[in-house]
This record gives C-alpha cells, sequence and structure tokens, in this order.
C-alpha cells in the first residue's frame, strides 16, 4: 500500500475519512507555502537587523553582516545579532528541509543550507584595520551559499519548464531566471570583492548584499507561482508527470516540447479506490 493511501485513511475529527483530492490539495499548500516562507524569511533579515539596529540608534552599517558587531556605547551586547544569526539559521533550516526536483538541485540546497550556518557561526571580521586577513571563513561562506543559490536559479530553475504549455509564459520564466540567478551571483561576488581588497567604508555594500538576497527571493516567489500554474507538483504526487533527470550543469533546450509524456518503464501503477 503506497504511503498516500495510507494517509487517506486517517478520519477527521467529524468522523468522515478526508477526500484523496483535498488531502493533495493540503500537500501542495504545504510545499508552495514553505517555498513563500522561504522567500520571506530571506527578504527579512536585513530589514530585520536594519530596523533593531535603528531602533537601538545604530545607523547603516557598511554590510548585514556587520550587525553582528555593531552596538550602541551604552549597551554591551550587539542588539541586532540575535536576529542576524536566528534569521540565517532559520533559512538554513528551511533549505535543508525543502526538497527539489532533482538530486543536484537537493545537493545545492543542503550545501547553501550548510553555508548559511557558517556565515552565522564565523562572524565576519571586526575592529582588526591592517590585520584584517583578505581570506575569512565567513566570506568564504556567504560567497559559497550564494554561489550554490545562483546555481540552482541558472540551472534548476528550468528543469519544470517543460510542463507548462504556453510558449509565451515558459519564455518569461526562462528570462527571469536567468535575470535573477544573474543578480544573484554578481551581488555577492562584488561585495566580497570591496571588503577584501578596497575595505570600503562605504555602505554600498549593504545594498549590494540585499540586492542579491532579493534576487534570491524573486526568483523563488516567481518559481512557486510556475509551479501553482502548470500545476506539476499535483501531477507528480498523483503519478502522471515525472521531472527528467539532467547532469548537473545541463539546462534545458529552449525549444523544449510543453510537456514530455512518461516512458512506460517509469509509470507509476494506477491508483484504485
Amino acid at each position: 500500500m503506497y504511503p498516500e493511501r495510507i494517509l487517506i485513511l486517517l478520519f477527521l475529527p467529524g468522523g468522515a475519512a478526508m477526500d484523496k483530492d483535498k488531502l493533495q490539495e493540503h500537500i501542495l499548500s504545504t510545499y508552495l507555502n514553505l517555498r513563500f516562507f522561504i522567500a520571506a524569511a530571506a527578504v527579512l533579515i536585513p530589514l530585520v537587523v536594519y530596523g533593531v539596529g535603528r531602533l537601538h540608534g545604530i545607523g547603516l552599517q557598511d554590510s548585514i553582516s556587520a550587525y553582528y558587531w555593531a552596538q550602541p556605547p551604552d549597551e554591551m551586547y550587539p542588539p541586532a545579532r540575535a536576529w542576524f544569526v536566528g534569521g540565517l539559521l532559520g533559512v538554513g533550516a528551511l533549505l535543508y528541509l525543502y526538497k527539489g526536483f532533482s538530486f543536484a538541485e537537493n545537493a545545492a540546497l543542503n550545501l547553501a543550507a550548510v553555508l548559511a550556518v557558517g556565515v552565522a557561526v564565523f562572524p565576519m571580521q571586526w575592529n582588526c584595520q591592517e590585520d584584517c586577513g583578505r581570506f575569512s571563513l565567513h566570506g568564504f561562506c556567504a560567497v559559497a551559499m550564494f554561489a550554490c543559490l545562483a546555481y540552482v536559479m541558472w540551472f534548476r530553475s528550468l528543469d519544470t519548464l517543460p510542463h507548462l504549455a504556453d510558449d509565451q509564459r515558459r519564455a518569461w520564466y526562462r528570462k527571469t531566471y536567468e535575470l535573477t540567478s544573474i543578480v544573484m551571483l554578481v551581488s555577492p561576488l562584488t561585495a566580497f570583492l570591496l571588503n577584501a581588497f578596497w575595505g570600503t567604508s562605504t555602505t554600498y555594500v549593504f545594498f549590494i548584499e540585499t540586492a542579491g538576497i532579493l534576487a534570491f527571493a524573486a526568483y523563488w516567489v516567481v518559481k512557486s507561482l510556475e509551479l501553482k500554474q502548470s500545476g506539476v507538483v499535483r501531477r507528480v504526487l498523483s503519478g502522471q508527470a515525472r521531472i527528467a533527470e539532467y547532469t548537473p550543469l545541463a539546462r534545458v533546450a529552449k525549444d523544449a516540447p510543453p510537456e514530455a509524456p512518461i516512458p512506460p518503464e517509469v509509470q507509476l501503477p494506477p491508483s484504485t479506490p
């Protein structure tokens, strides 16, 4: 017996068994809501640390990571540190719990989750002046995390597009994913280079990092809308569709068919009442 059929045998408080279609809608809603929550959590990190800092009289810092250390003269503990660390740990946990459509996507998201924890537990160098090294675990984890997410946005974002029948919408989604992934990759790299080689004291780094986070959130939301619009998650759950496995660096061809049929050898057995 399949696990989803076992779940259907569960009874609601009223005594009536949950309808199979209703249960599928609950699973789909949980999956998509998790995606939207990941995007919201990522966007909140720079907004919350800035807001908490401002409430304590701390001006806009050179970078998001600087809020780990920034504190007003009359306080003993940086007020935004807990929010910064907690936000990163939360996003890391969500990225790990989320399961993608392929092994490559899962591996990249799991690695990004581990690196997010690294960003939180290995703080940036602070008040070291000329003694600051050009390499730090914090900087490495931050850039590598953004690189993993950019990989998902560039390579794995197209895995589900063949299941969207409309050619114009498919082309629009593809261009949007390419744009957001480029912004995602370039923004943190620029921030890392500015900090490592020029040690800029301007606030441009904060906005560059924020731009990378917003690009990721925009991609994640648009991708969620694509999944909802195409209905691919529902069809995968019901055994009516599958996601083709590509090599780690493969991208879907631009002229991919609207939807590829499932080969007989991989079709799931039909469900019975």
